[in-house]
């Protein structure tokens, strides 16, 4: 089990703000009824107050304690949820998929904050029960006739747009000595990168084990989906197709898997709305168009790509 501290910034504290507009309207009411206008007067005072103590809430600095636990089935829902985000819209059967996850918890795990003492369960704003985040491999090779492999290859494959790349892309699948690992590495957006440092240490460490133990989980590479933006400004600029989108990735440390890809490419979600899970990306800021970055990655690259996030992240 892997414990971890990290400062998160809630800048999205609506809850309070949508109570005291609840109140307000039932004290105007109130106020009509009585027709009395020092309480009128008071209340003002009263809004005031709140007003100020709600910005000083938005703009209040939470310390949560996060730990990597072994995922159980009643973590199916918040492990579907986080994988909604990444495939959205997308006819994938995220409930085998999410089931998966769980009955292979010798390999992956999920994200939870640390159990509170009493007192600061008192002060907590959030359910100790949330699955923050969830990491883990699926080797699509061996289960490539489950429905949701089925249906993420036929789904990836369509949104690559350029046909050579597409051939490319389902040899990755169709050829068995390939052994194809999907690296899932998906949380709340603002959840740092920091966390997942130890949580890919731990998970090459898993896989590690459920190699000794024969299992299959000897990959010679791994399939990982990213959620990225690009700026319209960029985007509108590129005249040459073979110039490449200046990627940002939501989940920082993935720009490290993208670095050492031997196959990528992007496909625009603008037309599918983000669900948005705990804590948005503002896709309200127009400059921003959302994609899916689709990359494929040495398995032997992965202790680089670990030491490459020790300089960084630690």
């Amino acid at each position: 089990m892997i414990a971890n501290r990290f400062h998160i910034y809630k800048n999205k504290m609506a809850a309070p703000r949508k109570k005291r507009a609840v109140e307000d309207e039932m004290k105007k009411l109130e106020n009509e009824e009585t027709n009395d206008p020092d309480v009128e007067e008071n209340d003002s005072e009263d809004d005031d107050e709140s007003e100020n103590s709600d910005d000083e809430m938005l703009e209040k600095e939470i310390q949560i304690d996060f730990e990597a636990r072994t995922a159980d089935d009643s973590d199916f829902h918040g492990i579907r949820r986080l994988l909604q985000q990444l495939f959205i819209k997308a006819n994938i059967d995220l409930t085998e998929m999410s089931d998966m996850i769980i009955a292979q918890n010798y390999v992956g795990s999920i994200i939870k904050q640390c159990e509170l003492s009493e007192e600061e369960d008192d002060e907590d704003i959030s359910d100790s029960n949330e699955v923050f985040g969830v990491i883990s491999v699926i080797n699509v090779t061996v289960k490539k006739d489950a429905d949701f492999v089925k249906q993420m290859v036929s789904t990836l494959t369509e949104r690559c747009n350029d046909c050579n790349k597409r051939d490319q892309f389902k040899n990755y699948f169709s050829d068995s000595r390939q052994c194809l690992g999907f690296l899932i590495n998906e949380r709340f957006i603002n959840i740092p990168p920091q966390i997942a440092l130890p949580s890919f240490q731990a998970l090459k460490k898993e896989i590690e084990k459920a190699n000794q133990k024969k299992m299959k989980f000897e990959f010679k590479n791994f399939l990982m989906i990213s959620k990225t933006n690009v700026l319209k400004d960029t985007k509108s600029k590129m005249k040459k197709k073979d110039e490449s989108l200046e990627l940002i990735f939501q989940n920082a440390e993935e720009e490290l898997f993208f670095q050492e890809a031997i196959f990528n490419f992007s496909y625009c979600v603008n037309s599918e709305k983000d669900t948005a899970v705990g804590g948005d990306w503002d896709d309200e800021d127009e400059e921003f168009d959302s994609y899916r970055t689709v990359m494929i990655i040495p398995a032997d690259r992965l202790d680089s790509i670990i030491n490459q996030m020790v300089e960084i992240l630690a």
